[in-house]
């Protein structure tokens, strides 16, 4: 238990949990556009693009860290899809790793036409050289034993933003800590997305309460979730 609090587990959560509090589990990410209007329909057209573009990063990114941690294809093309169908200005990401979710990001804000902002919190310094390219990123260096505290006040200095990611500690406390300052901090009517919600009981917790709704999508060893404000 003490492990699930502080740093999740792979088991921690079942699905049948998580289901209790969902507005709905998807396999793919055409199902979960089609669920809901929320979606643009525009995402459609970013997809197969997404697809040749994951594999392209993954075979071409350098290894900065454990791979165990990179995105996988579903939360990559969710991310292409969907920031490059609603061209935000400003999207928050924790947790850089090798930089899969951060090119994904980036590639679809350098297409988009008001060319948007990536704003990237992690806890280790060689993470600051996942992103080469030509788009507008900020890298944030966080001091793990003081990261709470300096994520809350850095957020505090920022626009609201549209889209937050979080791919970083997935233990319960840092998970629920995090969920509710995006919560406070985006948009109203912006997203919160979330991979391994089911590496601690959070997410559950703040679906039944928190968000306005959320939805599930399976990836390939992992589910991704996905709430509105």
């Amino acid at each position: 238990r003490s492990s699930l609090f502080l740093y999740g587990d792979r088991n921690g959560v079942s699905l049948n949990h998580l289901e209790k509090t969902t507005n709905g589990i998807f396999l793919s990410i055409e199902s979960l556009i089609a669920a809901d209007k929320e979606f643009p329909k525009q995402m459609l057209r970013y997809l197969p693009e997404s697809k040749t573009l994951f594999k392209k990063t993954i075979a071409n990114q350098k290894q900065i860290t454990n791979a165990r941690w990179n995105a996988e294809q579903n939360l990559f093309s969710l991310l292409y899809s969907l920031i490059g169908a609603k061209t935000p200005n400003l999207v928050i990401e924790t947790g850089v790793a090798n930089g899969i979710s951060t090119n994904a990001i980036m590639n679809a804000l350098e297409n988009s036409k008001n060319s948007g902002t990536l704003h990237s919190f992690d806890v280790l310094s060689e993470t600051s050289m996942a992103y080469k390219g030509n788009g507008k990123w900020h890298f944030h260096l966080l001091n793990a034993a003081k990261a709470h505290t300096q994520l809350k006040k850095e957020v505090q200095l920022l626009a609201k933003p549209d889209v937050w990611l979080h791919d970083s500690n997935h233990g319960y406390r840092w998970q629920k800590f995090e969920y509710l300052l995006a919560m406070k901090s985006i948009k109203k009517g912006g997203i919160l997305i979330s991979d391994d919600i089911d590496a601690s009981p959070a997410w559950a917790e703040l679906a039944g309460s928190i968000f306005r709704k959320s939805y599930i999508i399976f990836d390939s060893r992992k589910f991704i979730g996905i709430a509105f404000k």
